[in-house]
């Protein structure tokens, strides 16, 4: 996905300089000097600092989202099927994200940046395909929605914060209570199958 070698020894910089500060007070010109470039190199592949911020969580979770989109185009796949496969990169680059922190990766308030920016990446590269996958169950006969494109941004933003530790919280019982009814709700809405979505809390 990333297949620049400057750009690469940019973003690298960068996430070194996460784990040694907070991104708020990394400046271009230290990330220029991380990387040994000139500043007016970052800027050629780079708006702003926000921009390499944001490139860097996502290089963090292309390899999952660029596995999820290879296997949802699997014709062989029906629809609910895909949609699994969506629901469970969202929950497994979820437990990365958590395990990234777990290293001493971010301090608290770099943490809330970097949670926003995970979400807003997610939302962006998945629900796309999930809006393809919910008209592909439409035309199978096995989910019912209309306004694919708007659910599947709902669906995506709230399955993504419910799965957040660091936004819902570490009560695991509650999460999977909350799951529960997300999972009916879905079932309900789409007219799917009873206890085709269990493994979203599984």
């Amino acid at each position: 996905m990333y297949s620049n070698p400057k750009r690469e020894i940019i973003l690298d910089a960068m996430q070194e300089l996460m784990e040694e500060k907070d991104a708020q007070i990394i400046s271009v010109s230290d990330i220029a000097q991380k990387a040994g470039i000139g500043k007016g190199s970052i800027y050629y592949y780079f708006k702003s600092k926000e921009d390499i911020f944001e490139a860097v969580i996502e290089r963090s979770y292309s390899d999952a989202i660029e596995k999820a989109k290879e296997l949802v185009k699997a014709p062989e796949l029906d629809a609910l099927t895909k949609m699994e496969i969506i629901f469970r990169t969202c929950r497994e680059s979820s437990i990365a994200l958590s395990r990234q922190e777990a290293g001493n990766f971010l301090e608290l308030q770099q943490s809330a940046l970097l949670h926003q920016k995970y979400i807003s990446i997610m939302i962006r590269n998945l629900a796309p395909i999930l809006s393809d996958i919910i008209e592909q169950g439409n035309k199978e006969g096995i989910i019912l929605c209309k306004s694919t494109h708007e659910v599947a941004q709902i669906v995506m933003i709230v399955l993504t914060i419910i799965l957040d530790e660091y936004l819902s919280g570490n009560d695991r019982p509650q999460k999977r209570k909350t799951l529960d009814v997300f999972s009916y709700m879905l079932e309900t809405s789409f007219h799917i199958e009873k206890g085709r979505l269990d493994y979203i809390f599984s």
